[in-house]
């Protein structure tokens, strides 16, 4: 089917919710869930919370029945027991309504004949007359720029990655966690079951949406192999393209089955697709996410020659390693450029002057703009990876908390007059005024356009998987030339 109508789902300008509550509380997931994240979300258009008994919920009349709103409605999302599932459907179709989400659970995944057999039902009743369906099973969409969503606590500021994610409770974290190290999205879909709209589809919608500039895919087994080799192909080819593809082994794919029905398919067939493509593979949630952050704010350096940065000796090794095992190179500074970092300090005491690097108490002096900026004249080095390890330093006072904010502010600075990549790594959380400093770090150098990781390594293998990236794009390109 054409994706051109699923415009319904990220632009509609009416939304029906059935299912909600005129009794239910705030906290739960379902019909009022749904209410109060598009109340909060700041959606525009017209809003009918249904449930049989009527009344008024958040100042708005609750209609008995989807039938007996006055008013079109183009989405339709269904908080209601699976035994009610055909009758709304057929209630959705009197309304001419454009598409349907169902959240509602008890289908396929089920691996039940009347799940099964109801999740047909649904299909044909939808295809016969051109409604589409996300689900069952999912959360279903969350698209900022249009006020739809499936939580209320997500950013509402729109950005450019699009995420196609066939677990719920994925995409929740990813809307979360994401947007606090800076990414920002265009749309979110849950699909859950893809009894009808699938990741087929949602790939070919974000090819073409010039609104996406990134596509995540959390992917735990497709419908149609070829069909969606074809889709992902042709995104590749116009944008950067992130999948983690889950139920690799026999346990995950039992898992996957259990969850959404799916079948996960052979990892070295995967590992060949995504090659063949250019889409870029990972194994994690946080390389997931880690990628996002990569496209979003890491320059791509022209090589792999890195400096280290950072405090602490152990840390300082531990980061040599890790940055090493990653793929990248870090080779030791000329005598001209340690003479120079040497000259910037009242002592050379307990420091490292070479790369990897530990300032150690001299960072407290001298900060590390100096220093970033020795780098940034020194050819030798393509990015620098600055580490902040939390864990070195005990409950932090006041004093301590000033230091660290300092040290963020010089990265900053150093990173818009100099221009030469800079990305950060804070790590080893030990307190909990150390996250809450960390938070509000991250955030300072998200605002710059800094990429900032949870660990060496992350920081380390994402700059790797972005140099790989660009280097089969630019064979690509001259095999097609």
């Amino acid at each position: 089917m054409s994706t051109s109508n699923l415009d319904a789902l990220f632009k509609p300008k009416s939304i029906a919710i059935v299912g909600v509550s005129t009794k239910g509380g705030r906290g739960q997931l379902g019909g009022n869930s749904y209410l109060n994240s598009m109340i909060e979300m700041g959606f525009k258009g017209k809003l009918y919370p249904v449930n049989p008994k009527g009344g008024e919920i958040q100042g708005l009349p609750v209609y008995s029945r989807l039938t007996e709103i006055p008013g079109t409605v183009d989405f339709v999302i269904s908080a209601i027991p699976a035994s009610g599932a055909i009758q709304l459907m057929k209630d959705c179709i009197v309304k001419s309504v454009k598409a349907v989400h169902f959240f509602t659970s008890g289908f396929s995944e089920l691996r039940q004949q009347e799940g099964i057999d109801m999740e047909r039902e649904l299909l044909r009743l939808a295809r016969e007359h051109g409604i589409r369906i996300v689900g069952p099973n999912c959360m279903g969409v969350y698209c900022p720029g249009s006020g739809v969503s499936f939580l209320a606590d997500v950013e509402k500021e729109s950005g450019g990655t699009g995420v196609i994610c066939q677990s719920g409770g994925n995409a929740m974290y990813v809307a979360r966690e994401a947007a606090r190290r800076g990414v920002r999205f265009s749309k979110v879909v849950s699909y859950g079951n893809a009894s009808d709209v699938n990741e087929t589809d949602l790939m070919e919608y974000m090819a073409d949406d010039p609104e996406t500039t990134i596509i995540m895919a959390y992917i735990e087994g497709v419908k149609d192999g070829p069909a969606f080799k074809r889709a992902l192909e042709r995104a590749a080819r116009k944008k950067p393209v992130i999948v983690l593809k889950v139920g690799v082994t026999e346990s995950g794919a039992l898992a996957a089955a259990s969850h959404t029905g799916s079948l996960a398919g052979a990892d070295k067939v995967w590992d060949g697709l995504l090659e063949q493509v250019n889409a870029v593979r990972v194994d994690t949630i946080e390389e997931w996410i880690d990628m996002a952050v990569a496209f979003t704010f890491f320059p791509t350096p022209p090589g792999r020659r890195v400096a280290l940065l950072g405090l602490g000796g152990g840390a300082t090794v531990l980061a040599g390693d890790e940055a090493s095992k990653e793929g990248l190179i870090i080779s030791p500074f000329p005598d001209e450029l340690r003479q120079r970092m040497s000259a910037l300090l009242g002592s050379e005491a307990g420091t490292i002057i070479n790369n990897p690097m530990d300032l150690s108490a001299e960072a407290w002096t001298i900060g590390y703009y100096p220093i970033l900026k020795a780098f940034s004249e020194y050819d030798g080095i393509d990015v620098t990876i600055v580490h902040i390890s939390m864990g070195l330093i005990a409950r932090p006072p006041e004093t301590h908390a000033q230091i660290w904010t300092k040290l963020i502010d010089d990265i900053v600075q150093a990173h818009t007059d100099f221009g030469k990549p800079v990305v950060v790594a804070i790590q080893m959380m030990t307190f909990p005024e150390h996250y809450l400093w960390m938070v509000q770090a991250r955030e300072k150098c998200y605002r710059a356009g800094i990429a900032v990781f949870n660990s060496i390594r992350h920081a380390a293998r994402s700059g790797n998987r972005l140099l790989r990236y660009n280097e089969r794009l630019e064979a690509h390109g001259e095999a097609n030339d």
